[in-house]
């Protein structure tokens, strides 16, 4: 029985946590799957792999040096970046010759993503292990995969096959919420507690007022819902701008890859805010209840003699929407790194930095094993 060993190279964050949740069942799937005379065995490493997704094929690159330190007989890297190709979102790339593959779990979308990927991670073995590519590079088989097709990256990219989703829409529909999730909007929720405290406050603070009452009086469901998304985009609008959040033109990053990120930043803070808004709700309703009895809501309002939920349901929808719209002036106080780290950008730069930190101890470690194992030192006093 020979023994081959697969290298799954995963970057920090959700790629992390996905590959150490499927890792452990994949040797026993590729026996079953593809061949069961072989010993399969998964070694597993984490890596940053890029710095941003316009240096993509740095990771195909990446993957290939870690798989030959190792001595691994193929590679699988899985990253969390976004890839583009001709309009198309690109979900996966791989040599057969130099046996590695590069997965990109954005382009899975939210769905079943564990499953999709432990697909594709035994697709890529397979492939790797009967040097047999998606015949005549057509369509690829299989529930999820039936919606690829492999196309030829071209001479100068690393990779020789290029797997992208066939529909434009419904694929940078699944870019975009898969970013949205690999950016954990739930993560950040427990960070603006300034926000929701603030909001809260606010709130209760203008509840014991009559004015609000009656304006929860007045206003039909439809200016409740219209003062609602003002609110919740409001806030959102803020956050971007207070914490300097939109990506502009800059030489640094390519246009298509500038408005995913961007719009990723404007889903994810939209999903943040919503939660927000529900959790403030759900707060002003125990002390809407309790500090606004339905006499009082009577003696100081027009009201029929009988109030009716409805009522207590509109004075408190009213008065969460003017919360937030409170709420979102107090995110400036907010930790700024607690903001942009739910952002592409700030975690492109974060690996930036931890691959500069990595190259430059193997420089200096080179440096080290050049000079004979001794860090050369120089004398600045100027003594003899």
């Amino acid at each position: 029985m020979g023994k081959v060993t697969i290298g799954l190279i995963t970057a920090p964050g959700v790629s992390e946590r996905l590959g150490r949740d499927i890792i452990d069942p994949l040797a026993e799937t590729a026996s079953i799957i593809i061949d069961d005379t072989v010993d399969w065995h998964f070694d597993y490493k984490a890596d940053p792999l890029a710095s941003s997704a316009e240096f993509i094929s740095e990771s195909f690159d990446r993957a290939e040096s870690i798989k030959d330190d190792n001595g691994w007989d193929m590679a699988i890297a899985v990253s969390d970046l976004p890839s583009i190709s001709s309009r198309k979102v690109v979900v996966s790339e791989f040599n057969e010759e130099k046996k590695v593959s590069l997965i990109l779990v954005p382009a899975l979308g939210i769905l079943g993503t564990r499953k999709k990927l432990r697909n594709l991670i035994i697709h890529h073995v397979e492939q790797h292990y009967d040097n047999d590519p998606a015949e005549g590079k057509g369509a690829i088989k299989s529930n999820f995969m039936n919606r690829i097709s492999v196309v030829d990256p071209g001479e100068d990219e690393a990779s020789n096959n290029r797997y992208i989703l066939r529909s434009t829409i419904v694929g940078w529909a699944k870019l975009v919420t898969g970013m949205t999730y690999m950016n954990e909007p739930w993560t950040a929720v427990g960070n603006l507690k300034t926000v929701v405290a603030l909001s809260f406050a606010t709130g209760t603070y203008i509840s014991i007022f009559p004015t609000p009452w009656e304006l929860s009086l007045d206003y039909s469901i439809w200016r409740l819902v219209l003062l609602t998304f003002i609110a919740i985009f409001g806030m959102t609008g803020w956050l971007i701008y207070a914490h300097n959040l939109w990506e502009g033109i800059s030489t640094k990053n390519q246009a298509p890859y500038r408005y995913l990120y961007n719009l990723t930043t404007v889903t994810t803070l939209l999903g943040i805010t919503i939660v927000n808004y529900l959790l403030v709700y759900m707060l002003l309703t125990i002390s809407i209840i309790i500090f606004v009895p339905m006499g009082l809501f009577e003696t100081w309002t027009q009201v029929d003699p009988d109030v009716k939920w409805m009522d207590y349901l509109n004075l408190i929808w009213l008065v969460s929407s003017a919360g937030i719209l409170a709420g979102a002036l107090g995110s400036t106080v907010e930790d700024e790194e607690k903001i942009h780290n739910v952002t592409y950008s700030y975690r492109q730069m974060y690996r930036y930095r931890e691959i500069e930190e990595e190259n430059r101890k193997i420089s200096k470690a080179q440096q080290k094993e050049e000079f004979g194992g001794t860090e050369q030192t120089h004398d600045e006093s100027g003594e003899d």
